[in-house]
C-alpha cells in the first residue's frame, strides 16, 4: 500500500521531518493510514529496531504490512481518542493535521454505520 502521488508535495516540509532534498518522494505515504514524512519513518524505525526503514516507502512497503498503521495509531493514541465518542472530524483532524477530504469521509462514516 503506497500513495499513489509520488510525495513531491511533501517536499521542505519539515512538520514531517522532511530536511533533505528527496524527502518528500522518499517518505511518501505507506500502509493503511499513510505513515508519511522523515520524521514519522524514523519513529517507526526506532520503535521496531530496524534502521533500514530510513532506505524510504520501497522498503517499507516490501516488508512491514499494517505494522507502520498499528505504530502510527498507539503512538498517537487514538483508541483513547476513539474511545472518548470522536467525530469524524476530530479523528480527521488527529490522522491529517487538518480537514482535507472531511466532506467525503463523513460520507464514508454514515455508510459503514449501516453495517455495523
Amino acid at each position: 500500500m503506497v500513495e499513489i502521488h509520488d510525495g513531491s508535495n511533501y517536499e521542505g516540509r519539515r512538520d514531517l521531518g522532511n530536511t533533505r532534498p528527496g524527502d518528500g518522494r522518499k517518505f511518501r505515504g505507506v500502509d493503511a493510514l499513510q505513515m508519511t514524512g522523515r520524521a514519522n519513518y524514523q519513529s517507526f524505525a526506532n520503535y521496531i529496531g530496524d534502521q533500514r526503514v530510513m532506505e524510504g516507502w520501497r522498503y517499507v512497503s516490501e516488508r512491514y504490512l499494517f505494522l507502520p498503521s498499528g505504530f502510527w495509531w498507539q503512538n498517537n493514541k487514538m483508541n483513547e481518542l476513539c474511545d472518548r465518542g470522536a467525530t469524524v472530524e476530530q479523528v480527521t483532524r488527529r490522522v491529517n493535521g487538518g480537514t482535507n477530504g472531511l466532506a467525503e469521509r463523513k460520507r464514508y462514516y454514515e455508510r459503514a454505520l449501516r453495517f455495523i
